[in-house]
């Protein structure tokens, strides 16, 4: 079960560093949702929650080992 966790955390921090990267890149590319787009939300958003699930998968290796 914890292993499963584990995988879904890390592939969502993969999509997360992606999108984070694409929105650098050209942000209209991940923030086409909102009605202004900018380097600064897309930093908001997927840095955030890329940190989040990163210390959250750091976590997760801590409680399994």
């Amino acid at each position: 079960m914890l292993e499963t966790v584990v995988i879904v955390t890390k592939t969502l921090l993969g999509i997360s560093l992606v999108c984070l990267l694409a929105g650098l890149y050209r942000p209209w590319y991940v923030l086409w949702f909102l009605s202004s787009m900018n380097r600064l939300k897309v930093i908001k958003y997927y840095g955030g929650t890329s940190m989040l699930l990163a210390v959250l998968l750091f976590l997760l290796n801590y409680i399994s080992d």
